[in-house]
């Protein structure tokens, strides 16, 4: 007689943010509804994306942003400018 068992692993991932983020309720003009702007270091460790790529695109005014304190972007507009921003790389490419 042969027994079969089976394992399931669940596995949760936390981000926590100690120091230096910033996350704060706003209209971007460019989305045309109430985001949650955040400053670029959140946006790098979400995204991926390195904060000088995140600066990159605010200095080309690509994305909304805000300066007070400390400057916060929208995400949805870097997320839209990113893929606006491949597509062309790829079909420059071709």
């Amino acid at each position: 007689m042969t027994q079969k068992a089976e394992i399931t692993f669940a596995i949760e991932e936390t981000v926590v943010l100690k120091q230096g983020g910033k996350i704060m309720t706003s209209y971007c003009p460019k989305c045309c509804e109430v985001v949650e702007m955040v400053s670029p270091d959140i946006l790098a460790l979400v995204s991926g994306a390195s904060e000088r790529e995140i600066f990159r695109s605010v200095e080309t005014t690509s994305i909304h942003f805000m300066e007070g304190e400390r400057i916060v972007v929208c995400p949805n507009c870097y997320h839209r400018w990113l893929l606006e921003y491949r597509d062309t790389q790829i079909c420059g490419d071709v």
